[in-house]
């Protein structure tokens, strides 16, 4: 009988500590899903008309952003970090659209703006701050944007993966997708003329139809050499073509090659550890004559605006 007693007394305890360790396992699970939460919450911030996501923002450079109900009105995105301030559309089909960071670490202020009863004026839909504190301050430059629109299903991605198959640098990486820009693509110079405010590349149907404005052919060139881990940006600008007349505006890249030394590339010549310029619309549509290869190597020529 006192045996009896004792297992009873040892089950009892057993079931006792299994108690104990399926609540503390539930304290743990508890504890995770609030950190999981509060982290979520630190991130993504919304009200009923638009949403930003900077969840991944530290690690791609970009914030996501959509409005959350579709609308007929035009809507802004206005990104501002100190003196800088962009201004972009964003689509009215509560598609989610990435835009860039890339004015290194900080804070930046993001707006969504909806287009009033006036169409001249817009109200703010949603305005946040974000403290950026980058893993690899090239990021911008390594990720799709609403400009530089790709991903890895794209076409130009398996193209690029294609192309650099066999290069063992990544000189040859750049010279190969490079090459094939440029060979590729003829300038629309219909296209050039009849373009709308508020176009945006879509880079796989460029390369089908094998031409393109300088917004298609820097799009389309950043777009491949991001999808190969170089960094590349798209520029915007204006380029002195001829002395005495107005400067023209374009659109032209700037990657960046951590291998040391000099390169060349149709004659162009680039020494690594800094982001380099190259001008794919001219280099193609004056198959790259000295006269433009100089030209593009002469930085006075160009004056940035923007880059992305």
């Amino acid at each position: 009988m006192k045996k009896t007693n004792n297992t009873n007394q040892t089950v009892r305890k057993t079931k006792k500590f299994a108690g104990y360790i399926i609540i503390s396992a539930l304290l743990v699970l508890m504890i995770v899903a609030s950190a999981v939460v509060a982290a979520a919450a630190d991130t993504v911030f919304s009200n009923e008309k638009a949403k930003m996501d900077f969840t991944d923002s530290n690690a791609t450079g970009t914030v996501k952003i959509n409005v959350v109900a579709k609308t007929d009105k035009k809507v802004k995105v206005q990104i501002e970090k100190g003196d800088k301030k962009y201004t972009y559309d964003l689509n009215g089909e509560a598609k989610v659209e990435s835009f860039p960071l890339q004015w290194e670490n900080g804070e930046y202020t993001v707006k969504v703006m909806i287009q009033a009863s006036d169409p001249t004026k817009y109200s703010v839909a949603l305005t946040q701050k974000f403290k950026l504190e980058l893993k690899d301050d090239k990021a911008p430059y390594m990720n799709a944007n609403q400009l530089v629109n790709y991903n890895k299903d794209s076409k130009i991605v398996k193209k690029a993966e294609e192309l650099v198959k066999n290069c063992k640098t990544e000189m040859e990486k750049v010279e190969a997708i490079y090459k094939f820009v440029i060979d590729s693509l003829v300038y629309d110079t219909t296209k050039a003329s009849t373009v709308q405010s508020g176009y945006l590349p879509s880079v796989d149907a460029i390369v089908d139809s094998g031409k393109g404005i300088c917004f298609d052919y820097a799009a389309v060139l950043a777009a491949m050499l991001r999808s190969q881990k170089i960094p590349a940006k798209l520029v915007m600008g204006y380029v002195n073509v001829e002395k005495g007349k107005d400067p023209v505006y374009h659109a032209w890249n700037e990657f960046y090659l951590t291998d040391k030394g000099w390169f060349k590339i149709n004659e162009m010549k680039f020494d690594g550890k800094q982001f380099e310029r190259v001008d794919p619309t001219f280099d193609s549509s004056n198959k790259s004559s000295k006269a433009v290869v100089k030209f593009i190597g002469d930085g006075s020529n160009y004056a940035k605006s923007w880059e992305f």
